[in-house]
């Protein structure tokens, strides 16, 4: 009984620390200003390479912000920033390759930011929804709808020194002809697919 005693309140800690995937956990966060902390935020894609397997890379150097209104979801709004120079693709074999695919592929000398601005926010069910936004890249603006997924809420998350946080995951699709990027066709596919994972805190 002693043993169980002490495993209780251990067990409620742990509880403590962690998200709670709930409506209720959701709507109970305050609105305003939340912002990406960066160490818990990735952003990855991925592009098929000779028809063979999906060639994978990340944006080392990006941010973001969301205004966000849990009881009213569609209220909200996301923007991003994205250095198309600080792909990373870990190749050991070339070090210079990161450097000419964000110059080249995604012409980040010409174009120094890749800016994604919410335009729509829809709930599709408890812990799903979409996003619309513009996507500006290379220079050129289009829509892009990403589907995202509620992961948790807290409202004092002791990482984050009590402040609320929520995170996110989602995903998306865009062509990269729709942008003019247009470079290694002959063995790149079209279809890019990104994967992103975030969390924010309230400032």
């Amino acid at each position: 009984m002693r043993t169980i005693a002490l495993f209780i309140p251990l067990a409620l800690s742990a509880c403590a620390l962690t998200a709670t995937q709930t409506p209720q956990a959701l709507q109970s966060l305050p609105a305003g200003a939340y912002q990406l902390e960066k160490p818990h935020g990735s952003l990855t894609f991925r592009v098929k390479h000779l028809g063979l397997s999906y060639y994978t890379a990340r944006f080392a150097d990006f941010d973001a912000t969301l205004d966000f209104d849990p009881k009213a979801p569609a209220a909200s709004h996301v923007k991003a920033i994205i250095n198309p120079l600080s792909v990373r693709t870990d190749n050991a074999a070339d070090p210079g390759w990161d450097k000419r695919l964000g110059q080249d592929m995604m012409r980040g000398a010409d174009f120094p930011q890749i800016v994604f601005t919410s335009t729509a926010i829809e709930t599709t069910g408890p812990f799903t929804g979409k996003v619309t936004g513009d996507l500006t890249l290379a220079g050129a603006t289009r829509p892009v709808t990403l589907d995202v997924t509620y992961n948790g809420a807290m409202a004092s998350a002791a990482l984050y020194a009590g402040r609320p946080a929520v995170g996110f995951s989602a995903r998306g699709t865009l062509k990269r002809s729709d942008f003019g990027l247009t470079r290694y066709a002959d063995f790149v596919g079209d279809e890019v697919e990104f994967i992103i994972e975030a969390e924010f805190t309230r400032h």
